[in-house]
């Protein structure tokens, strides 16, 4: 079929209002960090480090899970390397970390062990320090595991788990922390036979993931995955499980 010149035109000023768009959505994007905690502190202009969460090796260097540091600022002859690397005790299963809403410190947060780490990033960005780790995860907080990440709240960490220590399955809970280390509350989420105050609780499971909050709606968001029981198995081993499948 023919396409007449009058419409080839059409088509392209469609296109170039999109890539418009879509380059002006882009600079929107670079404008904020949209992904993060909106309690955290702003900040402006050029990120000097980025931290690097990274899973151990065994056999590679000292096998441990560590905090790496890389220099980003355009200007310095280290730029792109790493300048700094801290280990932590054994492999843990690294996932996520995030910033206390000061942004002084960073946790790290560990899915197989339920470990957290707080490292001081404020004192000597260039060279973060490990000033504590939260090992007695599951037995302080009630049976929460699988630590997820750390979300920025004012004054205190909110972490969104992934299962529990009793089946290890997905039911799980959202976890508070001061900003100091201390534990401060657990929220399980609700289920159909545990509401715990909540809408449509028939379509509710109890399984948890990440979460944001959004304050202009006065709404703390979550998402769901699946349990320790999965997330620790052979991936492929895991998906060719009929039983193992069913539970996400």
């Amino acid at each position: 079929m023919k396409t007449s010149h009058k419409y080839q035109l059409h088509i392209i000023k469609v296109l170039l209002a999109l890539v418009g768009a879509a380059l002006a959505l882009t600079q929107l994007v670079r404008a904020d960090e949209t992904c993060s905690s909106p309690y955290l502190a702003r900040i402006d202009g050029q990120e000097e480090f980025v931290y690097v969460w990274s899973l151990g090796v065994e056999g590679l260097g000292d096998g441990a899970d560590k905090l790496v540091t890389v220099d980003v600022k355009p200007d310095s002859p280290d730029y792109g390397k790493v300048i700094s690397s801290v280990s932590v005790d054994g492999r843990n299963e690294a996932h996520h970390a995030g910033f206390t809403d000061d942004r002084r410190q960073l946790w790290c947060a560990a899915l197989e062990t339920s470990r957290v780490f707080i490292f001081d990033v404020h004192t000597d960005p260039a060279k973060p320090k490990l000033t504590k780790t939260i090992d007695n995860f599951a037995e302080t907080t009630g049976g929460a595991i699988g630590p997820h990440g750390a979300y920025a709240l004012p004054g205190r960490v909110l972490i969104p788990c992934l299962s529990n220590a009793t089946d290890k399955g997905g039911r799980t809970a959202l976890v508070e922390y001061s900003n100091g280390g201390n534990y401060i509350a657990t929220h399980w989420l609700p289920t159909k036979d545990v509401a715990r105050g909540a809408a449509n609780a028939e379509l509710a499971d109890g399984y948890g993931y990440d979460a944001r909050v959004l304050p202009r709606k006065n709404a703390l968001l979550t998402s769901s995955f699946t349990g320790w029981n999965n997330y620790t198995t052979d991936f492929g081993k895991m998906t060719a499980d009929p039983e193992a499948m069913k539970h996400f």
